[in-house]
């Protein structure tokens, strides 16, 4: 029996014959303490009642505060916006007064019979209410915001600045992304449209909202939502894993040496992304500031686009160890990254190299600052690597900057944040070859959310390689003849 069954049967221990004149004194005591628990009851149900009016009024307010901020997406001089946005604030004004008058009525009717009906009617009745306030939630309308008004009516400055690209780009992500999200259409329900997948994703990714604010803002369910970013993710390391690609390896050369450093195919450097704390082993992932994180490891070229990404360690792990263990510590290794050049300096045949700072140890073909006294020469090197890497430091905020989902703590499981971290990587090669700006403000935020966040400090990393000492030796009496050759 359940628990409302049983406060029925308790409620109920009436005489069989109630219009009889005499009634035994026990009974009659007991009869008005079950009438006083009955009216205590229904009090509280009244009140209760009163509470689940108030919220369907509550969200009433929500959808016309939601509806003013929306306002100034719209042309204000074009009329059948004037009327698009007229019809969505009435449709959801008339909406809701009927769920406020209904609700009204319940609590009238409710009120009316509190004292004569049984708790199970009046149960009924409180369950009633939060059913229509669920039934709002579930409407069918609730798309109509993307159908009608994003797809037809926004301009580019609304695409870049709410999709982080352009309507052009975005269109052309949905077509190279159709084979593998789109769905077929099948008996019990059409499936949900690519373009909407890539836009529900997309504004995940860009934004700080929640799954229930997003799931509000297209109309979908919460589980959806976290369903279609998993999905969109994956479909972007499978259809665009070459876009985080060394594609232009002499270019590249030729960017970094015109910054001052020669022969150089990238900056090397790693971030931690702040997430939620992890389900099983959470103290592995706290850092040294505190916060539960995982690092990103990017090496970037001489505009700012990554060339190979590795995530998923946990923030309690050194960037060095990390290093060792990531591909492109055994592809350079091996000598299969970039190209097979080999550069006359001073001499001496020098490969490729990268650039990282003294996080990093000192390798033949990753070169880092020196430390202890510095001579003229070896400030020059110093000034010129620092000088060359801050595109990896610019990368990362302007990383960010787009894909705010990074800034603050990653609302995922700790085995898929990995997948929505590199997918944020191909998002941010894609709008930067594409020349998509960073607008007004998004590097401030940035800055501003980093002070909760703030990058663990990495101390240096002491290797004592001759060969690599020889070759930064060469670097910087290279660097050195080419200043005073000025």
């Amino acid at each position: 029996m359940s628990r409302m069954d049983g406060r029925e049967e308790i409620w109920n221990l009436d005489p069989q014959n109630p219009g009889e004149e005499e009634m035994p004194k026990d009974a009659v005591a007991e009869m008005s303490l079950s009438n006083e628990k009955a009216a205590s009851a229904a009090i509280a149900v009244a009140t209760a009642a009163v509470a689940a009016v108030k919220t369907v009024i509550g969200i009433q307010s929500r959808i016309f505060t939601r509806l003013a901020t929306r306002r100034k997406f719209l042309r204000r001089e074009r009329d059948d916006l004037d009327e698009l946005e007229e019809m969505v604030e009435n449709a959801a004004a008339v909406r809701l007064r009927a769920i406020v008058e209904s609700s009204i009525d319940s609590l009238r009717t409710m009120m009316c019979s509190c004292l004569f009906q049984s708790p199970a009617v009046l149960a009924g009745l409180i369950d009633e209410l939060y059913i229509m306030e669920r039934a709002f939630w579930v409407q069918p309308g609730r798309s109509e915001w993307w159908e009608k008004v994003v797809l037809p009516h926004w301009d580019d400055p609304l695409w870049q600045e709410n999709f982080r690209m352009s309507r052009q780009t975005f269109m052309e992500l949905c077509h190279m992304l159709r084979p593998v999200l789109e769905r077929q259409t099948t008996n019990m329900r059409a499936p949900i449209t690519v373009e909407k997948q890539l836009a529900i994703a997309i504004w995940k990714l860009a934004t700080p909202d929640s799954y229930r604010s997003v799931a509000e803002c297209f109309g979908v369910g919460r589980s959806t939502v976290s369903r279609i970013v998993m999905e969109v993710c994956q479909a972007l390391y499978d259809v665009y894993h070459h876009v985080v690609h060394l594609t232009a390896a002499q270019e590249v050369m030729r960017g970094f040496a015109a910054k001052g450093f020669p022969h150089c195919v990238g900056a090397i450097d790693a971030t931690h992304i702040p997430i939620i704390a992890p389900a099983h082993r959470a103290t592995e992932y706290i850092n040294s500031k505190g916060y539960y994180s995982m690092v990103l490891q990017a090496l970037v070229d001489h505009q700012g686009r990554f060339t190979d990404v590795y995530a998923g360690r946990s923030g309690k792990v050194h960037d060095a160890r990390i290093f060792r263990s990531s591909p492109i510590f055994r592809a350079m290794n091996q000598g299969t990254f970039g190209p097979g050049s080999i550069m006359d300096m001073e001499g001496e045949q020098v490969k490729p190299v990268i650039l990282g700072d003294s996080a990093y140890p000192l390798l033949p073909w990753l070169m880092t600052p020196y430390s202890g006294h510095l001579d003229a020469r070896k400030q020059l090197f110093n000034r010129t690597l620092g000088r060359c890497r801050t595109v990896v430091e610019y990368a990362f905020e302007r990383l960010r900057g787009r894909w705010r989902c990074l800034l603050s703590r990653l609302d995922v499981r700790e085995r898929y944040a990995p997948r929505v971290i590199v997918a944020c990587c191909i998002l941010h090669n894609i709008c930067e070859t594409k020349g998509e700006p960073l607008q007004d403000g998004w590097e401030e935020v940035v800055r501003s959310v980093s002070r909760s966040y703030q990058q663990p400090e990495r101390p240096p990393v002491y290797v004592l390689n001759p060969r690599a000492r020889e070759i930064r030796d060469l670097f910087s009496a290279y660097m050195e003849r080419r200043e005073l050759a000025k």
